[in-house]
Protein backbone atom coordinates (compact mmCIF):
# COMPACT_ATOMS: atom_id res chain seq x y z
CA UNK A 1 0.00 0.00 0.00
CA UNK A 2 1.12 3.23 -1.19
CA UNK A 3 1.66 6.28 1.50
CA UNK A 4 0.25 9.67 -0.01
CA UNK A 5 0.54 13.08 1.54
CA UNK A 6 -3.47 13.45 -0.22
CA UNK A 7 -5.78 12.85 2.68
CA UNK A 8 -8.97 11.75 2.56
CA UNK A 9 -11.96 14.31 3.93
CA UNK A 10 -13.75 13.50 6.85
CA UNK A 11 -17.15 13.44 6.88
CA UNK A 12 -18.69 15.24 9.98
CA UNK A 13 -22.58 15.92 9.76
CA UNK A 14 -23.08 19.28 11.31
CA UNK A 15 -25.53 18.16 14.92
CA UNK A 16 -27.31 20.55 17.21
CA UNK A 17 -25.77 18.72 20.33
CA UNK A 18 -22.03 18.63 19.13
CA UNK A 19 -22.14 22.48 18.58
CA UNK A 20 -23.99 23.23 21.70
CA UNK A 21 -21.33 20.93 23.81
CA UNK A 22 -18.07 22.57 21.46
CA UNK A 23 -19.59 26.57 22.27
CA UNK A 24 -19.91 25.56 25.75
CA UNK A 25 -16.52 24.04 26.14
CA UNK A 26 -15.03 27.71 24.60
CA UNK A 27 -17.66 29.95 27.03
CA UNK A 28 -15.96 27.49 29.74
CA UNK A 29 -12.51 28.25 28.26
CA UNK A 30 -13.44 32.50 27.94
CA UNK A 31 -14.65 32.55 31.22
CA UNK A 32 -11.68 30.59 33.19
CA UNK A 33 -9.41 33.22 31.46
CA UNK A 34 -11.42 36.05 32.30
CA UNK A 35 -12.31 35.19 36.31
CA UNK A 36 -8.54 34.04 36.62
CA UNK A 37 -7.29 37.54 35.89
CA UNK A 38 -9.93 39.26 37.30
CA UNK A 39 -8.94 37.31 40.55
CA UNK A 40 -5.21 37.68 39.53
CA UNK A 41 -5.87 41.44 39.82
CA UNK A 42 -6.93 41.37 43.42
CA UNK A 43 -4.65 39.27 44.87
CA UNK A 44 -6.40 35.89 45.47
CA UNK A 45 -6.84 33.01 43.79
CA UNK A 46 -10.08 31.83 41.62
CA UNK A 47 -10.40 29.32 44.22
CA UNK A 48 -10.28 31.45 47.27
CA UNK A 49 -12.71 33.89 45.55
CA UNK A 50 -15.05 31.07 45.24
CA UNK A 51 -14.65 29.90 49.07
CA UNK A 52 -15.21 33.85 49.89
CA UNK A 53 -18.23 34.05 48.17
CA UNK A 54 -19.82 30.75 49.61
CA UNK A 55 -18.69 32.21 53.16
CA UNK A 56 -20.52 35.14 52.20
CA UNK A 57 -23.88 32.86 50.96
CA UNK A 58 -23.69 34.18 47.76
CA UNK A 59 -27.30 33.37 46.40
CA UNK A 60 -25.90 33.15 42.87
CA UNK A 61 -23.83 30.03 43.34
CA UNK A 62 -24.18 26.71 41.93
CA UNK A 63 -25.49 23.74 43.90
CA UNK A 64 -25.51 26.18 47.11
CA UNK A 65 -28.48 26.84 48.96
CA UNK A 66 -27.76 29.80 51.43
CA UNK A 67 -31.15 29.34 52.99
CA UNK A 68 -30.55 25.99 54.46
CA UNK A 69 -27.68 27.15 56.17
CA UNK A 70 -28.81 29.80 59.05
CA UNK A 71 -25.40 29.27 61.13
CA UNK A 72 -22.04 30.09 59.51
CA UNK A 73 -20.47 27.39 57.43
CA UNK A 74 -18.54 24.21 58.20
CA UNK A 75 -15.55 22.39 55.66
CA UNK A 76 -17.58 19.76 54.57
CA UNK A 77 -20.34 21.92 53.46
CA UNK A 78 -18.21 23.83 51.42
CA UNK A 79 -16.29 20.95 50.14
CA UNK A 80 -19.66 19.35 48.97
CA UNK A 81 -20.61 22.60 47.13
CA UNK A 82 -16.88 22.50 45.56
CA UNK A 83 -17.25 18.84 44.95
CA UNK A 84 -13.66 18.14 46.87
CA UNK A 85 -12.71 16.80 49.83
CA UNK A 86 -13.02 18.73 53.52
CA UNK A 87 -8.75 18.22 53.45
CA UNK A 88 -8.46 20.21 50.25
CA UNK A 89 -10.93 22.68 51.52
CA UNK A 90 -8.91 23.34 54.35
CA UNK A 91 -5.86 23.73 52.79
CA UNK A 92 -7.66 26.62 50.74
CA UNK A 93 -9.16 27.98 54.65
CA UNK A 94 -5.94 28.04 56.17
CA UNK A 95 -4.73 29.94 53.32
CA UNK A 96 -7.34 32.63 53.70
CA UNK A 97 -6.81 32.59 57.27
CA UNK A 98 -3.56 33.13 57.15
CA UNK A 99 -4.25 36.46 55.28
CA UNK A 100 -6.84 37.25 58.03
CA UNK A 101 -9.84 37.11 55.08
CA UNK A 102 -11.65 34.92 56.89
CA UNK A 103 -12.67 33.43 60.97
CA UNK A 104 -12.53 29.69 62.44
CA UNK A 105 -14.78 29.70 65.72
CA UNK A 106 -15.41 26.13 66.98
CA UNK A 107 -19.28 25.05 66.60
CA UNK A 108 -21.66 25.57 69.74
CA UNK A 109 -22.62 21.68 69.17
CA UNK A 110 -19.11 20.44 68.75
CA UNK A 111 -15.86 21.87 69.69
CA UNK A 112 -13.92 20.21 67.56
CA UNK A 113 -15.51 21.30 64.56
CA UNK A 114 -14.87 25.00 63.09
CA UNK A 115 -17.53 27.23 61.70
CA UNK A 116 -15.93 29.40 58.88
CA UNK A 117 -17.56 33.62 58.95
CA UNK A 118 -15.47 36.69 57.11
CA UNK A 119 -13.46 38.60 58.89
CA UNK A 120 -14.24 42.59 58.54
CA UNK A 121 -11.32 42.97 55.68
CA UNK A 122 -12.98 39.75 54.15
CA UNK A 123 -16.34 41.38 54.14
CA UNK A 124 -14.51 44.44 52.50
CA UNK A 125 -13.03 42.56 50.13
CA UNK A 126 -16.31 40.35 49.18
CA UNK A 127 -17.92 43.86 48.57
CA UNK A 128 -15.06 45.09 46.07
CA UNK A 129 -15.13 42.22 44.66
CA UNK A 130 -19.10 42.09 44.22
CA UNK A 131 -18.91 45.87 42.69
CA UNK A 132 -16.05 44.73 40.24
CA UNK A 133 -17.90 41.69 39.48
CA UNK A 134 -21.26 43.56 38.80
CA UNK A 135 -19.52 45.95 36.56
CA UNK A 136 -17.77 42.78 34.05
CA UNK A 137 -20.52 41.04 34.23
CA UNK A 138 -23.11 43.63 33.04
CA UNK A 139 -20.76 44.85 30.25
CA UNK A 140 -20.40 40.99 29.35
CA UNK A 141 -23.83 40.20 29.08
CA UNK A 142 -24.86 43.85 27.37
CA UNK A 143 -26.77 43.38 24.15
CA UNK A 144 -28.89 40.53 25.68
CA UNK A 145 -32.64 40.61 27.24
CA UNK A 146 -33.40 39.85 30.26
CA UNK A 147 -35.68 37.22 28.94
CA UNK A 148 -32.77 35.37 27.06
CA UNK A 149 -30.87 35.23 30.04
CA UNK A 150 -33.44 33.56 32.04
CA UNK A 151 -34.00 31.07 29.62
CA UNK A 152 -30.02 30.42 29.18
CA UNK A 153 -29.47 30.03 33.28
CA UNK A 154 -33.07 27.66 32.98
CA UNK A 155 -31.58 25.49 29.85
CA UNK A 156 -28.02 25.11 31.55
CA UNK A 157 -29.35 24.15 34.93
CA UNK A 158 -31.89 21.65 33.30
CA UNK A 159 -28.95 20.28 31.52
CA UNK A 160 -26.45 19.85 34.22
CA UNK A 161 -29.82 18.19 36.62
CA UNK A 162 -30.50 15.88 33.42
CA UNK A 163 -26.95 14.51 32.73
CA UNK A 164 -26.15 14.46 36.59
CA UNK A 165 -23.02 16.41 35.88
CA UNK A 166 -20.95 15.66 39.39
CA UNK A 167 -19.45 18.75 40.51
CA UNK A 168 -15.87 18.37 39.85
CA UNK A 169 -12.73 20.44 41.45
CA UNK A 170 -9.56 21.93 40.89
CA UNK A 171 -9.35 23.28 44.11
CA UNK A 172 -5.66 24.69 44.96
CA UNK A 173 -4.21 27.02 47.21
Amino acid sequence: MEHTDKTSPVHIPKRIEESLLLRFILIGDRLKKRRDDISKELGISTQQWLLLLQVAKDPNIPFFDASEHEKDLLPTEIAYTFGTTRSNITALINVLSDKGLIALTPDEGDRRRKRISLTAEGGALVEDLQRYRQEKNDALFDGFQQEELVEALDFVERFIVANQIERKSTVTQ
